[in-house]
This record gives structure tokens, sequence and C-alpha cells, in this order.
């Protein structure tokens, strides 16, 4: 197999699909083919053993960056979070975080938490007065593991009706893209995503129960779609790519 890309820079798992959550701009509600997204308002989850299966592979790939345990889902739904994210730390993972909306913080979970993820990134979507006090008492629970907020503020997003997507895309159109080359990301139902703003796998890029994370990295239609996004005019090798908002 011919190597012709990097390494990836992080490992990104979804290990549920669920979230509390139905905020208009994020591609779980915002996406229009309600069919494809289903799973993800059902509860799903991807097998403990392989995530563990996927640390391995990363780690025999030379992988020793960032694990991100979070995609399109709320991560405190989920019970085995606090044991994954100790499993991959003490696997030698440089950076091991995810990303919560905190609802489902309490002194307890904390607890559980503190010192298992070298990082929480924080989204607190209350208004002020009531969310510098939520955030204040949100850091105030962790003594080992760092506390990053994000104050809950939207980005462009595919189909996000909170920006003008159409516009942003055809300003964008012809802008090499970077962003796929920084991540390998697995949805909870095991397939490999492009990047942040692939959901579903409109890209067809197969799946950890009938590949290694090498084969899928290095596949040659994986390499083929991420050495042309770094052309100028290189989105246009995929019609996901060409509508995206992003610059």
């Amino acid at each position: 197999m011919e190597r012709r890309i990097p390494l990836f820079w992080q490992l990104e798992i979804e290990t549920r699909s669920t979230c509390n959550r139905t905020c208009a701009g994020c591609l779980r509600n915002s996406h229009p083919d309600r069919e494809a997204v289903a799973p993800w308002f059902e509860d799903n989850e991807l097998p403990t053993e392989v995530i563990h299966r996927l640390f391995r592979e990363a780690q025999e790939m030379g992988f020793r960056g960032a694990v991100c345990l979070q995609h399109y889902n709320e991560p405190l739904q989920d019970s085995r979070i606090a044991d994954l994210g100790a499993t991959a730390m003490s696997m030698g993972f440089q950076h091991v975080f995810t990303c919560t909306n905190a609802d489902y913080l309490n002194e307890r979970v904390a607890e559980s938490l503190d010192g298992r993820f070298h990082q929480l990134i924080v989204a607190v979507y209350v208004e002020e007065p009531h969310k510098s006090r939520r955030e204040e008492w949100v850091r105030s629970l962790f003594s080992t593991t760092e506390v990053v907020l994000t104050h809950g503020e939207m980005i462009p997003t595919h189909f996000s009706p909170l920006f003008p997507v159409t516009l942003l895309s055809q300003r964008h159109a012809a802008n090499p893209c970077w962003e796929p080359i920084k991540r390998m990301i697995v949805n909870h139902r095991g397939d490999m995503l492009m990047c942040c703003d692939d959901m579903v796998g409109h890209f067809d890029l197969g799946n950890v129960y009938d590949h290694s994370l090498e084969d899928l990295w290095f596949s040659e239609r994986h390499q083929d779609l991420l050495l042309a996004l770094e052309q100028p005019g290189g989105r246009s090798c995929h019609a996901h790519c060409l509508s995206c908002p992003r610059p």
C-alpha cells in the first residue's frame, strides 16, 4: 500500500449516538435527510471492544497524538466515558479529551472524570447571568483535568439555518481544504468520516468492522480525496465539499 499522505494528528471516536439537546445549528438537527440521521436519535453505542481495538491499532501505527471521544453526540450520556478516557490515557496518547455541554455534570460525575481526561472542552448553552455562574461552577469541580470553556458559540456547518451557508460555500468553493488530513474520525456505527462536517458517512470511506484503521486511512480512495482537496479548487472533488460553508 503506497502511503502518499501523513498519519492523522487526531483520532476522534463517537462512542455513542445520542445527545440531549436539539441545537438548530447542529448537523444532527439541520441535516435534510432525516432517515440518514435517524440512528443518532436511537440508543446506539460503538462496542467497548471495538473502541479498545481502535486505540491499539492507532498505537501500532505509531500514533501518539490527540484522542477525542466525541463527535455529534453528548459524551456524558455514555456511562463508559470515564473508563474510556482512562484507558486512552493509560496507552500513552498525548492529549485525551472530550467535548460536552455539561448538562449532565454534577459533583459525582465530575469526580469520575477528573484525572481520566487531560482536558474537557465545555460549551454551556444558557444565557447570562446564569452562564458565567455555571461556567465558574464547572471549573471548580476539577483539580486535575483542564477545563476549556467555549461559551456555546455556534459556527457555520452544512445546512445550518443560523448562517448564510449557500453564500459562504460559494465564497469558499475555490479554496483548498486541509481539515480532513488532521483527523481520523469514526462514528458510532463504525463508519470512517471525512471531516467535522461529515456525520453520516457521505464519502463511503469504509467501516472499522471490515477494515483496520491503517487500511482505511491509507486507502487509495481516501488518499486521492485528501490530495485533491489540498489543491486550489479541490473542493469540486465531492459535492459535500463543494457545499461546505467553512473557509
